[in-house]
């Protein structure tokens, strides 16, 4: 195909050199043989401009000097025995306009080429470049706008409707999601336009409307996949183009900054409740040691009264009842604070035997009071003669809990009298496995993504709690994973090697 068309362009040159040749001498002709006493020499002119259509400065000298040396021999063939007159004076304005005519077409034709250079640096440049370019014909808009303050959104609309991309490079395509630039030539922006895309158009058309030359913003797009793209905008009107004819367009993809803008926001604030929590931590285990001295001096003082009561007035039961019960809710509440410090004291794992049965139940006393205030009804499964387990007491408590309240809080939008937790204990060959059921609305994201850190499907959420408990879990050789129940809500299971199992793996 190409060699075709330069076959073409060949010929057609030496068609067009034929004609101008033929056309110089039919020129020498008329003046040598016609009677006109005109200046005919001046036609050379069409010769010397016919030239400047190859692009060749070379040939368009020459063809000047020839057709100069052609006007002076058809003078001298036709006047030579005359005296100097009004045939010398045609013939020296028609010297002065081939010469005149000669050199404009050779500054002419250094210009164009000097044009033809700079577009060509340009282009290279342009299609060169490693960030996204893109020209437009916004003519549409400006006689649309012409006149007016400010573009309302019926304006702003036809704009971005007609603002037609002339040309693009590769990095451009690439930014809308685009394989080929020709995908963009001839079309407008309009389909990869969000809500913020319009506005940022307005304040753009605004500026221009105002005179500025130059407008920096920065917007968000939907490439051709349907994924969000942010992207700081620099559009330039260039010197010399009026009615917005050629409008410049740079783009910068700036969405890999703005996440990690928006990750580096979020791990801030996520540190900042990590020190909250540690503080609160701290404060909670400095208050269950304040709290535990008056606790076991109140225990001290009713068993002691009781003994009183025994020798002095042994008939009186109700009191030595009432006595009882401080000294049983006493030691309860002993007994949740020693708890609450052994969760909050920093200790190396331990590797003590656990009854799993009296674990479970343990836990739900301890969420008791926050399980009855939210109506959730603990429904527990478990088999009897389970096999022991051997690690961490209040690391697997601290699991079991986590699970426990992600479950509960899962069905707070459920209605209170179907706020149902099932904990299940099914013992299998060489461990058990623990499964905590919620009937909430379930898992809506993917169920592994929950145990990355720093995930949460809570406002108040740190993203944390999961992830650690899998590391609790996988140190003492389990498993834990999630998944949705086939009847609703989400169940949350781990497995642990029981006691010889374990001791094998190790």
């Amino acid at each position: 195909m190409a060699h075709e068309a330069e076959k073409k362009r060949r010929l057609a040159a030496q068609v067009q050199g034929v004609a101008t040749v033929a056309l110089a001498l039919g020129i020498f002709a008329l003046d040598v043989l016609s009677p006109l006493q005109g200046a005919v020499a001046v036609l050379y002119t069409i010769v010397v401009l016919l030239t400047t259509r190859a692009n060749a400065r070379g040939l368009t000298l020459t063809a000047g000097f020839v057709c100069a040396l052609l006007a002076i021999a058809g003078y001298f063939i036709s006047h030579d025995h005359e005296a100097l007159g009004s045939a010398a004076v045609r013939l020296s304005v028609a010297l002065v306009a081939i010469g005149v005519t000669t050199l404009l077409s050779v500054r002419h034709m250094a210009a164009a080429e000097h044009r033809r250079i700079a577009d060509r640096r340009y282009r290279a440049i342009f299609n060169a470049a490693g960030f996204p370019i893109w020209e437009g014909d916004w003519s549409e808009a400006f006689r649309l706008l012409r006149g007016k303050q400010a573009p309302d959104a019926e304006a702003i609309d036809i704009a971005a409707r007609t603002a037609t991309i002339c040309d693009a490079n590769h990095a451009a395509a690439a930014l809308f999601g685009l394989e080929r630039r020709e995908e963009l030539v001839g079309g407008t922006l309009v389909r990869f336009h969000t809500p913020a895309a319009e506005a940022t158009l307005g304040r753009i058309l605004q500026a221009m409307i105002a005179g500025e030359t130059t407008i920096e913003e920065e917007t968000r797009f939907i490439d051709a996949r349907g994924e969000p793209v942010d992207v700081l905008l620099r559009v330039t009107i260039p010197p010399q183009q009026k009615e917005w004819r050629q409008v410049l367009i740079m783009g910068l993809d700036v969405t890999e900054r703005n996440q990690t803008n928006v990750r580096l926001a979020q791990a801030q604030a996520q540190l900042t409740h990590v020190s909250r929590i540690t503080t609160l931590g701290q404060l909670a285990a400095s208050i269950a040691h304040e709290v535990n001295q008056p606790l076991s001096a109140l225990i001290t003082y009713a068993k002691s009264g009781k003994r009183w009561l025994a020798r002095e007035a042994p008939d009186a039961a109700e009191v030595s009842d009432c006595l009882d019960h401080v000294v049983s809710n006493g030691t309860r509440a002993a007994d949740v604070i020693a708890r609450i410090r052994a969760l909050a004291r920093r200790a190396d794992p331990r590797q003590d035997a656990i009854d799993l049965a009296s674990l479970v139940d343990e836990t739900i006393e301890l969420l008791r009071r926050d399980l009855n205030t939210h109506d959730v009804t603990v429904e527990v499964t478990m088999p009897e003669g389970l096999p022991p387990l051997v690690g961490d007491r209040v690391q697997m408590q601290q699991v079991l809990m986590n699970l426990m309240l992600n479950a509960e809080q899962a069905m707070a939008q459920v209605a209170p009298g179907a706020r149902v937790m099932c904990v299940e204990v099914v013992a299998e060959p060489d461990s058990v496995a623990v499964h905590v059921r919620d009937s909430g609305g379930g898992i809506a994201v993917e169920p592994e993504s929950l145990f990355s850190p720093f995930f949460t499907t809570k406002s108040e959420g740190m993203g944390m709690g999961l992830s650690i408990c899998r590391s609790i879990i996988e140190s003492h050789g389990g498993t834990l994973g999630a998944e949705n129940h086939p009847d609703g809500g989400a169940v949350f299971s781990f497995r642990l090697p029981v006691a010889g199992a374990m001791e094998s793996a190790a």
